[in-house]
């Protein structure tokens, strides 16, 4: 049976890009890696069948940077990019991207990115499928009097969370009455509040592209970056891909 992808590239680092990569070569599927000048010898570069340097060592100019990473698949023939989790996995642009270039997201489409990655949006969806809910409020909540009913009949203690963004970012929990005051409401700050658990818990390369040729879809909007990504592309890799070679588990 042909393998789904031809090659993939693994859009993240360490020990995320090292599961990606085993699951690659189960599969016989060839995997790219790419990395920061810092991670140059990095486990998950040296394992990789192929890999490309994207950039300095700060993330937002390497593993953040759409336009490398997109220079990084189409130099190297990869038709499919998977980001792993964190960095870029949850960034509905980025997708956008991707299938824009013809390549394959491995992950959520990007409409289902957007809609998950706004709590009051992805709390509504999941309403209207019939999934049970954690006891909270309906919605964004901008008054105290409105919090302290919400918390009043859901029970103590609750948590105050931000409607967008993740990782615990904007999370406060109110332990028992009176609610803390909510932050006040604007254009950016919303808020929701919902029943809670106290104790559970919810190389030298200087060559890679700019950041700011991220905001181009278009084909022509990465061109400029293949040629300067090129020189960064190393082949053959120190462990050149066989189908049917053993786990990277099992590689000395």
């Amino acid at each position: 049976m042909s393998a789904l992808f031809q090659k993939i590239l693994i859009a993240n680092r360490g020990e995320i890009a090292l599961r990606v990569q085993r699951a690659c070569r189960e599969l016989g599927i060839p995997s790219v890696a790419v990395h920061s000048t810092a991670d140059a010898q990095a486990m998950h570069v040296r394992l990789a069948d192929e890999s490309v340097c994207i950039g300095p060592p700060a993330a937002r100019d390497s593993y953040l940077n759409m336009a490398a990473i997109l220079s990084a698949a189409t130099i190297t023939g990869a038709d499919a990019i998977h980001p792993g989790y964190g960095f870029l996995s949850e960034n509905a642009q980025f997708a956008e991207m991707v299938e824009a270039h013809g390549l394959t997201f491995i992950g959520p489409a990007p409409d289902h990115i957007r809609m998950m990655g706004d709590k009051i949006a992805a709390k509504h969806a999941m309403a209207s499928l019939g999934v049970p809910l954690v006891p909270g409020s309906e919605g964004e909540v901008t008054t105290l009097d409105e919090a302290r009913a919400i918390a009043g009949r859901v029970g103590y203690p609750v948590l105050i969370k931000a409607t967008a963004g993740g990782g615990g970012r904007g999370m406060k929990v109110a332990a028992a009455s009176p609610a803390p005051r909510p932050a006040p409401p604007s254009a950016t700050t919303r808020c929701i509040w919902r029943n809670t658990w106290t104790g559970r818990a919810i190389s030298s390369c200087r060559c890679w592209p700019t950041a700011s040729a991220t905001s181009s879809t278009s084909a022509s909007g990465i061109a400029a970056c293949n040629a300067a990504t090129r020189s960064c592309w190393r082949r053959p890799a120190r462990r050149p891909f066989r189908p049917g070679s053993a786990p990277i588990s099992a590689r000395p």
